[in-house]
C-alpha cells in the first residue's frame, strides 16, 4: 500500500550525534530512520516533525543526525534520522539498542542499481544483536513511488530477500575462511579469529537450509510504499503514523 506525505520548505533542526544519542538513552520512545543515501530519510523526518506544513521540503544529503521530540497521535516520539553515508554507520549502530522501531527507507527508483549495498545495510540492521534480542519492529519504506520507473514494494521485497539470501551464504563462507586462518596462522591468533567467526555466525538471518524470507524473522517486518512528492495523494501519512502509534500501544 502507499502513503504520500508533504510539508513546506524549512530549515532542519539538526543536533549532534552525541547529543541525540545521550537524549535517546533517557527515553523508551526512539524511532530510528535509516537506510541508504538519497532515499528520502530526511524528507520523511520533516513530514513527521512538521505535519502542519503542506508543501514538499527541499532537502540535501544530511551530514549530521536530525533528532526531535514529536507527537504522533497520542504518542510522544523521539524521532531520529541518521545519514546514510558510510561514516555514520557508528551513529546508526549506537541508536539501534534504544530504538523502539526502525524505519528503513529505500529508493524505489534506483534500488535495482544499488541492490547489494542496500541489502547489506538492511542485513546489518536486521542482524544487529540488540534488534534481534528485542525483536524490534522494522518498517521498510519503498519511497519515491510517484516516479513512473519506481518498483513496487512486492517486487522490492522479492529482490531484497534474494540478495540477503546471497549475502547470507557469502557471510557463512567468510566464517569458514576465518576459522581456517585461525588453525593455520598460529595459536596467538586463534582467539581473535574464533571470536570474529562467532560474531559472524551470530548474525545469521532466517533458517539454515531454507531460502531467506522476511517472514522467518522474529521481528515484525512491514513493507510499505510511499511518495514524498508535492501534491501526491496516495493515502496520506495515515499508514506511517499508524505504524508508529502501534509501537506505543
Amino acid at each position: 500500500q502507499s502513503a504520500a506525505i508533504s510539508t513546506k520548505n524549512l530549515a532542519l533542526a539538526s543536533g549532534t550525534s552525541v547529543a541525540a544519542l545521550q537524549s535517546s538513552k533517557k527515553r523508551n520512545n526512539t524511532v530510528l530512520i535509516t537506510g541508504p543515501m538519497g532515499a528520502g530519510k530526511t524528507a520523511l523526518w520533516c513530514y513527521i516533525r512538521f505535519p502542519e506544513n503542506k508543501a514538499a521540503p527541499k532537502t540535501q544529503t544530511s551530514m549530521a543526525v536530525n533528532s526531535a521530540e514529536v507527537k504522533v497521535g497520542d504518542a510522544n516520539v523521539y524521532l531520529v534520522d541518521v545519514p546514510g553515508h558510510q561514516k555514520h554507520r557508528f551513529d546508526r549502530d549506537a541508536f539501534l539498542p534504544v530504538a523502539r522501531g526502525i524505519v528503513f527507507v529505500v529508493d524505489s527508483v534506483v534500488v535495482s542499481q544499488n541492490l547489494t549495498s542496500t541489502a547489506e545495510l538492511l542485513y546489518d540492521v536486521l542482524a544487529n544483536k540488540h534488534v534481534q534480542q528485542k525483536e524490534t519492529p522494522v518498517l521498510i519504506l519503498c519511497n519515491k513511488q510517484d516516479d513512473p520507473s519506481a518498483l513496487s514494494n512486492v517486487r522490492i521485497k522479492s529482490m531484497l530477500e534474494e540478495e540477503i539470501d546471497r549475502l547470507r551464504a557469502s557471510r557463512q563462507a567468510d566464517i569458514g575462511s576465518l576459522r581456517n586462518v585461525g588453525t593455520t596462522s598460529g595459536a596467538g591468533n586463534d582467539y581473535d579469529d574464533d571470536e570474529a567467526a562467532a560474531e559472524k555466525a551470530s548474525d545469521f538471518l532466517g533458517y539454515d537450509g531454507k531460502r531467506f524470507s522476511f517472514e522467518d524473522l522474529p521481528n515484525p517486518i512491514q513493507i510499505n510504499e510511499s511518495s514524498m512528492a508535492m501534491n501526491m495523494n496516495i493515502g496520506g501519512m495515515e499508514q506511517i503514523n499508524s505504524w508508529i502509534m502501534e509501537l506505543f500501544e
